[in-house]
């Protein structure tokens, strides 16, 4: 830096004139680490720094609806489970929420995670016993979880025994695959 310095005279440095900024701004020394982007243009002084911030100004306004914005707590409140939507859907759903709104506290998201379940076992396991923070929510909801995937395998493991039955059955006697279907009729 000292070796830029002196390679910098008199000559070579612009009058006080041509340079719009302060005397505090000039002498400042630039980070050991700065690189100036290349694909910028090097300050010709050709424009009034002025105009530069009204420019940047209306270039802010022109974009500003495509800026992200950070979501409030509110967003929590939309997020519900479904009649036919699974706990690990439901918690996925919250967590994706739950990271764009980073502000909302642990006795919120319990409150709001709990408010926006449908009623089943887990609903009356957060109501009997209410959970301090929400890490001990996603702990019971993993084991309720689990039972919930145990459930639909049995179901659907029960569902194919049936089509099964019915098939085989169906190929012996036509009468049979009747009843299983009507069984009020037969």
């Amino acid at each position: 830096m000292v070796e830029l310095h002196q390679q910098v005279t008199k000559e070579t440095m612009p009058t006080k004139c041509s340079i719009p900024f302060s005397d505090y701004i000039m002498v400042e020394e630039l980070p050991a680490h700065f690189r100036a982007p290349s694909h910028l243009p090097t300050y010709d002084s050709a424009f009034h720094p002025a105009e530069h911030i009204q420019f940047s100004s209306l270039f802010q306004h022109q974009f500003a609806s495509s800026e992200k914005y950070q979501k409030s707590i509110i967003c929590l409140f939309r997020v519900k489970q479904e009649d036919n939507e699974t706990l690990r859907g439901y918690v996925q759903c919250f967590n994706t929420t739950i990271f764009e709104v980073p502000t909302a506290h642990q006795e919120v998201l319990v409150s709001k995670f709990t408010q926006g379940l449908r009623r089943g076992s887990f609903f009356k396991c957060l109501a009997k016993i209410p959970a301090i923070n929400f890490l001990d929510v996603l702990v019971w909801a993993e084991k309720y979880m689990n039972l919930e995937d145990a459930w639909l395998v049995r179901r659907n493991n029960r569902n194919r025994r049936r089509e099964n039955e019915l098939s085989s059955s169906s190929r012996n006697n036509p009468l049979d695959l009747k009843r299983a279907l009507y069984p009020a009729y037969y």
